[in-house]
């Protein structure tokens, strides 16, 4: 038998040797992967980029190639690869010691272990860097593809998801039927579900928690839609409120319903959807609203059909059957363990354990409520701060009272409401709240309204706030009374702080009062916002004293006999955009009108019979498209609110304005071209009260001046400084000697805007008082070669709100450190700032900020908030919009023992940041929202 016998006794080392020299041609692993991920980090940025322009494109009812989507299925295959790459190499002991540190064994035999180690873990090295190899080889060549990719427009949001706020601890009395509708979607069962109960039981409510568990769970649906419906609402409004949800561009007003219609269909067709449709009335056409199967899709099996989930809520079971809704759900109101619950959480708990004879009429208050959950927290908060048994006892009374209530012809159900209501509203401190509560009826019901631009210049123009020197003090006591309100709960915040919403349950109630009920001494009429083309017949509205038909499509005006409407003493029409001219007898048939608002009407032009307006105090044509003002303006000699913004107005008659002796308040802003006649107007201005303006100049030192030399009864109370027609300046100092007193020291609202300049300092000058004192609000508005403000020795203590928009030199807002009761700081387009705070003392320093909202859109180099830590103990809004390279939050989970409500900002740029433990984002992700542009 032949042997051969073989030499085993191989030199490792030398076998060893051979691998490691062919490492310097393919490269260390380590330096390898470092390269890959080198190319990968560009390959993601490639990717970012594209993946928001897919998302704007799809916002404009279009889709990605088959070549993008290829190309990003690929990008998302290496990624994987490059991950389990890296968990190979972490895995690997060559060079770890783990395998040359053996404790145990005699020296042989850990040479022998480690020489078997070597041969294999080498060999696994080498397989690595050839692996590594051939990523980078496929990331570079995914790379340079992307350029030719050409997707559609530019960046855009990400997935838009509208998410109202609410409040994290649960509402009483609603669980139970949220994890029942949540059930009911995720088993698939049905797909409409309806639920309904008499209004302010909590069905929105319950709604928002429906949303909230979707936003947080969303793995379900591609795009989840919130959209309010309201009485007597259109569908188109609704088509266009679900195309602004979705961020879809293409639909216009112009176009038919079923145009509409058409658009949201074809965008959703293919997706999963979840859509909330808060306080229907009516049956409405899913297909109309993008919400039904297309033929080929329900010739389906169900499981292949993209999801199409409706829950609306009504007040009628009808309208769920109307809807074929296949799960139906009543919101009954809470029973009295609940309620109770509800109402202790909502009052003063010190006033209800520090007497038992309190407590004792708390509780039959509530159970005066009914269970009805609105009624409940209006009383609680009706009651709030009032520490007397007296007290307690007459509200109690008040509610009981049945001779006050018989002569009320409402239903059991509406008649709770109205007690409560009337309580709340009799317990407002004073007659000038309770004037302001009433006056928000006027507007559509659940219309978001502008605290500054509509509300209280309303409450201002209906004379509730006679008494002050300057406007500023007329708006001070609007914001004292918008707070009053809201601690009542009778207004309601909303997502932006710019506005105010009235629940659709008080508003029927205040209208009810102001309207409804016979024997009341006011006689309003309001059809605001429910699609009027045409005011409604005479005789419904010859004897009222307000008449409200704002936000309608009225297009024309019928012609009235003199005095036809002899006690209408408040007009409003404001945005009928349609409605182009005013016949000539409309103001002589309303010869005591004492309040008009005209305004985004696209009027022309103002009839001569106006001069029959002799009573007129308020007169509002903002957004009107007037040139020029009738002489027969001069005969509105009680007129004190005039308000012509953006009006485009060039001929106004000499002496006109400045000859209406009770004016109080000016706003010519926005007007364009500039023109003289306001100088000519306010140098001579011969009032009987301080005149206080809103004004947009040129950025001259002649203009300043000119503010500086107007009559001592006017004061500039908001100012823009324009400097579109001026060339560039080296800097520009607002503490030079042409800024007086009379120009800063009332002045409440600055814009700077459109000057080329690379510096600005808001500066006091030697030797003067001026300090810019009631300056409120600051903003900087296309500034191009704009790198750096400053304050110098100016005390800007209460500025609260600052805006640096379009602003792509600046370099950081340092300065805003400086202003110890700023409120909202907001930075958009500011493209080169890298970071908002930069170092200033100390970097190891904690500093403080009295900020509440945080805004930054658009800060595309903007990597860090600040080198330093920052502490928030008042922030409670965030919003971060394309701001790809801000990868850490200048603020942790400590933030949430402060006042945190909320963070938006785009999905992939939460999901992309960096986080010194993973709890933080668990932590925070309830907080955050995302939502579009």
């Amino acid at each position: 038998m032949a042997c051969i016998n073989l030499n085993l006794d191989v030199d490792v080392n030398s076998c060893l040797s051979g691998l490691w020299a062919s490492l310097p041609v393919l490269g260390r692993p380590k330096s390898g992967i470092q390269k890959l991920e080198k190319e990968m980090a560009r390959l993601r940025v490639k990717r970012d980029d594209i993946k928001n322009q897919i998302d704007q494109a799809d916002r404009q009812g279009k889709n990605p190639t088959n070549e993008v989507s290829q190309w990003l299925r690929e990008v998302e295959e290496l990624e994987g690869q490059l991950a389990a790459i890296n968990q190979d190499f972490q895995s690997m002991s060559c060079f770890s010691c783990n395998c040359f540190n053996q404790t145990s064994g005699t020296s042989s035999q850990t040479q022998e272990v480690g020489d078997q180690v070597l041969i294999r873990e080498s060999s696994n090295y080498c397989s690595i860097i050839r692996r590594v190899a051939k990523k980078l080889g496929e990331a570079t060549e995914l790379t340079s593809r992307a350029g030719a990719l050409d997707p559609i427009a530019t960046v855009g949001p990400p997935e838009p998801t509208m998410m109202l706020p609410i409040s994290h601890r649960p509402p009483v009395g609603i669980e139970s039927y949220v994890e029942d509708i949540v059930s009911y979607i995720d088993g698939g069962e049905g797909n409409i579900i309806g639920i309904y109960g008499m209004g302010g039981v909590g069905k929105t409510t319950m709604l928002k928690r429906i949303q909230q568990h979707y936003h947080l769970n969303h793995a379900i649906f591609d795009r989840v839609i919130w959209v309010v419906a309201s009485k007597d609402c259109q569908l188109k409004r609704l088509q266009m409120d679900m195309a602004k949800s979705l961020g879809l561009e293409t639909l216009q007003e112009s176009e038919s319903e079923q145009t509409c219609g058409d658009k949201l269909f074809s965008y959703l067709k293919n997706k999963n959807c979840l859509m909330f449709l808060d306080d229907i009335w009516e049956h409405l056409n899913l297909q109309l609203l993008g919400m039904a199967h297309s033929a080929t899709e329900q010739g389906q099996q169900q499981h292949q059909q993209p999801r199409k989930v409706m829950v609306f809520t009504t007040r009628s079971e009808t309208v769920c059957a109307q809807m074929k809704a296949e799960k139906k759900i009543k919101v009954r109101c809470l029973d009295s363990e609940q309620a109770w619950q509800l109402f202790e959480q909502n009052s003063d708990g010190d006033v209800l354990s520090s007497d038992a004879g309190i407590k004792f009429i708390a509780e039959e208050l509530a159970k005066e409520c009914a269970g009805l959950p609105l009624a409940l927290v209006t009383v609680a908060r009706a009651m709030s701060g009032k520490r007397s048994w007296e007290a307690w006892k007459e509200a109690l009374h008040q509610i009981r009272d049945k001779h006050e209530w018989t002569a009320i012809s409402l239903s059991e159900d509406s008649l709770v409401m109205y007690k409560a209501f009337k309580l709340s509203y009799d317990s407002l401190e004073n007659d000038s709240i309770r004037e302001c509560l009433l006056c928000c009826a006027l507007w559509p019901e659940d219309y978001e309204i502008n605290k500054f631009e509509e509300l209280i210049p309303c409450w201002i123009g209906c004379g509730i706030f006679d008494e002050f020197n300057v406007i500023n003090e007329a708006f001070a006591k609007g914001y004292s009374h918008l707070e009053a309100l809201g601690a009542a709960s009778l207004l309601e915040k909303c997502d932006s702080d710019y506005v105010v919403k009235m629940h659709d349950v008080i508003r029927d109630m205040t209208l009810l009062m102001v309207s409804g009920l016979k024997g009341n001494k006011r006689k309003w009429i309001v059809k605001a916002g429910i699609g009027l083309s045409d005011l409604p017949r005479q005789e419904e509205w010859q004897e009222a004293e307000r008449a409200s038909f704002m936000v309608n499509n009225i297009t024309s005006l019928q012609e009235y006999g003199a005095s036809t409407f002899s006690k209408l003493s408040m007009l409003i029409l404001r945005r009928n955009r349609g409605l182009e001219t005013i016949p000539p007898s409309l103001f002589a048939s309303m010869p005591n009108l004492t309040y008009l608002d005209l305004s985004y009407c696209h009027i022309t032009e103002l009839p001569r019979e106006m001069c029959s307006l002799t009573e007129l105090r308020y007169l509002n044509l903002t957004n009107c498209y007037i040139t020029r003002l009738p002489i027969e303006f001069g005969c509105l000699v009680k007129l004190e609110y005039l308000l012509l913004v953006n009006t485009g107005l060039e001929i106004v008659p000499n002496g006109m304005i400045s000859n209406l002796s009770m004016l109080k308040w000016l706003n010519i802003s926005h007007i364009y071209p500039a023109t003289e006649w306001w100088w000519d107007e306010l140098k001579c201005f011969k009032g009987h009260h301080q005149l206080s303006v809103e004004i947009g100049i040129n950025a001259t030192t002649d203009d300043i001046e000119r503010l500086n030399m107007l009559s001592p009864n006017v004061s500039i109370w908001k100012l823009t400084l324009d400097g579109e027609n001026i060339s560039k300046l080296p800097n520009y100092d607002l503490g030079t000697p042409q800024w007086g007193c009379r120009v800063s020291d009332n002045l409440e609202i600055l814009y700077i805007q459109d000057l080329r300049l690379d510096r600005l300092e808001l500066a006091i000058g030697v030797g003067r008082e001026s300090s810019f004192g009631c300056l409120n609000i600051l903003r900087f508005i296309n500034l191009k070669l704009l790198e750096e403000i400053s304050l110098n020795r100016v005390r800007l203590y209460n500025l609260r709100e600052v805006l640096i928009f379009d602003c792509p030199m600046l370099k950081d807002v340092s300065w805003v450190l400086q202003l110890p009761c700023l409120k909202s700081l907001d930075i958009r387009l500011c493209r080169t700032m890298k970071q908002v705070i930069s170092e200033v003392g100390n970097s190891n320093s904690i500093s403080s900020s009295s900020i509440q909202h945080l805004k930054l859109w658009h800060m595309s180099d903007l990597n860090l908030f600040a080198n330093r830590p920052f502490h928030f103990p008042y922030l409670e809004y965030v919003q971060v919009y394309g701001c790809p390279k801000l990868k850490k939050l200048p603020f942790g989970v400590e933030i949430l023992k402060n006042r945190l409500k909320v963070i938006k900002g785009e999905e992939y740029w939460w999901n992309n940041l960096d986080w010194d433990d993973e709890s933080i984002k668990d932590s925070l992700t309830p907080y955050f929202r995302s939502r579009p542009y």
